[in-house]
């Protein structure tokens, strides 16, 4: 695992869960690019090869890993190249995206570097080791696609290496993995995404972070923040962060970066990620009605409620997010009821079982629930893509949209 905030010399190596503990996967389905170029360690013996087999499983049996094909039980199975090539990878199959989302599906993915496999909880956790170059050549066009322009490439590659670098959430220390595979952390699905545009993005921008006052930035970022940036203390609570401050996403005639006039609706799939889906996240509407607010009431808040009278936002950050919001309800007493409910994380949680886009909404009530006009995609903060995509469109650097996004803050070379 790397060090937090540390300014290394070199291309750190680091640690990425793939599958994780929370997927409850027993069994998995593996692809050896060539067997040869891989040797097996368990925790007591090293196998020089996988005897030419370039198909595997893995299955949890009597508290142990095991690989049938090849007659192995153990607590930890390692698959480690032979080679330093990129030649050798492996494939994964039914690998989770979207945890949680609406865009939630299964991908089979292919990665290079060391993988080892274990148990958690009765669960299967599999870890990725690779240097950290090799894992950014497939961050970006995990997050969009390949045919962003080169600009938002580079200014995405570098965000997700500040990120990363600068380690301030340490969301899966537990876990000891430096990062998950998903929208948790950032997504990496792998060199099934990696493609010439990503692998020169990474090359172009090798060793650049962003930094501010002498320290790697903690580069938030989202899809899209709807027209305005959110401050970093409205969504996570914290204290004020100067490069994390909401600003303005338009340019001098006022027009917003994110909106369908710089990109439609109707090619954004061109350029957001595989595992996302078409929709209107510049502005949304959403129908929550009464009976899945009442369910939420109960299965989170162990409330019960006959009917829920109004949703109130008590706070507001500066792009219109709600980080607060009071839900009033009738209980089974006939009495009045207030629930409060806090950040923008468990309003979009509890406003809709597939997650809500944002928590930027205004609130109309209607016979059957209330009608949520929304705008933007994600918590707003940092650099939105779609919105610095839109930048890039219109033929701007990647200092340019990091200077935007991140005022204040300096590019510098690591390593």
């Amino acid at each position: 695992m790397i060090l937090k905030n540390n300014f290394s010399s070199k291309d750190p190596e680091i640690t990425v869960g793939i599958v994780m503990p929370s997927d409850n996967a027993s069994n998995l389905e593996l692809v050896l690019s060539e067997s040869d170029l891989f040797e097996l360690e368990t925790d007591n013996k090293i196998y020089p090869s996988c005897k030419s087999l370039t198909e595997l499983s893995i299955v949890i049996k009597h508290d142990k890993l095991h690989i049938p094909e090849l007659n192995v039980s153990s607590q930890v199975i390692s698959l480690i190249p032979t080679i330093d090539s990129h030649d050798a990878h492996l494939m994964i199959k039914n690998v989770k995206a979207g945890r949680g989302f609406h865009w939630e599906k299964e991908l089979n993915l292919k990665y290079w570097g060391k993988h080892e496999f274990s148990i958690i909880n009765g669960s299967m956790i599999v870890k990725n080791i690779l240097k950290l170059e090799d894992y950014l050549k497939c961050v970006a066009t995990s997050e969009m696609s390949q045919h962003c322009p080169s600009e938002f490439l580079i200014s995405q590659t570098i965000v997700a290496r500040s990120w990363l670098l600068a380690n301030v959430e340490e969301k899966h220390l537990d876990l000891k993995i430096d990062a998950c595979n998903d929208d948790c952390c950032q997504r990496y699905q792998g060199m099934s995404n990696c493609t010439s545009e990503s692998i020169k993005a990474a090359d172009l921008s090798y060793g650049k972070v962003l930094t501010y006052n002498d320290a790697i930035c903690d580069a938030r970022y989202s899809k899209s923040c709807g027209g305005i940036t959110e401050s970093f203390e409205n969504v996570w609570q914290g204290i004020r962060i100067p490069y994390l401050t909401s600003v303005d996403d338009n340019d001098l005639n006022g027009v917003e970066f994110c909106n369908p006039q710089f990109l439609d609706n109707a090619s954004i799939s061109k350029y957001i990620g595989s595992v996302d889906e078409d929709d209107d996240y510049y502005r949304w509407i959403h129908q929550v009605d009464q009976k899945t607010i009442i369910e939420n009431l109960l299965t989170r808040f162990n409330l019960s409620a006959k009917r829920v009278k109004d949703i109130l936002p008590i706070k507001k950050g500066y792009s219109g997010r709600i980080y607060q919001l009071d839900v009033i309800f009738i209980d089974n007493k006939n009495e009045e009821q207030c629930v409060t409910i806090e950040t923008e994380y468990a309003i979009r949680d509890f406003l809709s079982n597939s997650f809500l886009f944002s928590s930027a909404f205004s609130i109309q009530k209607n016979d059957t629930g209330f009608k949520l006009k929304g705008k933007g995609w994600g918590h707003g903060v940092g650099l939105c893509q779609i919105g610095a995509l839109g930048m890039a469109l219109k033929g701007k650097s990647y200092n340019d949209i990091l200077n935007h996004y991140y005022p204040g803050t300096k590019i510098m070379d690591m390593y």
